[in-house]
């Protein structure tokens, strides 16, 4: 018994080494390295701006990350058009059929007396005085004042901007007025369009201090 145990030992070694070389040899790459991918970080956000096609209200605390290198971008396409734009109005919102932020513009050319749009290639003439016209500053521009301002007004991270927009920031002037009355001049202002429980709720937050203005009912 002791003799025949001793010549099959080395046998069933090289059938159980013959078996590993096998499970390795056929195991997917693929599999192998999914088991090696480490996980989320705990507290990680897994979903990524736009992540259902729509911007919600969580988005906009990072969209600051991508603001300057969308307007350079919004900017080179409008002066490609005419030199002279000026950006007027900036919207945020979600690019087509991936995640992330989309910056665009609505630039103004007194040479051309015309605006431009830069999403949507679209030149609209204009009548009115190019003085009358604001140019909106982006130079320490931030949404995040606009996310904090929102949550503390009981909106949700969860919650979705309108379809039809993101967010769009513009100046507001006696010439050129941009939200509600209620709504001081010579701010510039952040609209958004949020959904909640089937209704949508429009709001203007002054980019200045924070504080949301609505239409009265």
């Amino acid at each position: 018994m002791t003799r025949f145990s001793s010549c099959l030992s080395p046998l069933l070694r090289k059938t159980v080494a013959a078996a590993i070389t096998a499970v390795l040899l056929f195991t997917p790459v693929g599999a192998v390295a999914q088991e090696a991918t480490p996980g989320l970080v705990p507290g990680q956000n897994a979903v990524a701006p736009c992540a259902v096609g729509r911007l919600t209200i969580g988005d906009l605390e990072g969209a600051d990350a991508t603001l300057a290198k969308g307007v350079e971008a919004a900017t080179a396409k409008a002066q490609a058009w005419q030199k002279d734009a000026r950006l007027s109005t900036l919207r945020l919102g979600c690019p087509l059929l991936t995640t992330g932020y989309q910056w665009e513009g609505t630039f103004f050319s007194e040479t051309a007396q015309a605006f431009f749009s830069t999403d949507t290639g679209q030149i609209d003439a204009s009548d009115d005085d190019p003085d009358s016209i604001p140019t909106l500053v982006t130079e320490n521009l931030s949404l995040r004042p606009v996310y904090r301002s929102l949550v503390r007004a009981g909106f949700t991270d969860a919650l979705l901007l309108g379809a039809s927009g993101g967010v769009t920031i513009r100046p507001s002037t006696e010439a050129q007025p941009f939200g509600p009355p209620s709504a001081p001049r010579d701010q510039t202002y952040a609209h958004v369009a949020i959904e909640e429980r089937g209704q949508v709720t429009d709001v203007w937050v002054s980019m200045t201090d924070g504080t949301i203005y609505r239409y009265e009912r």
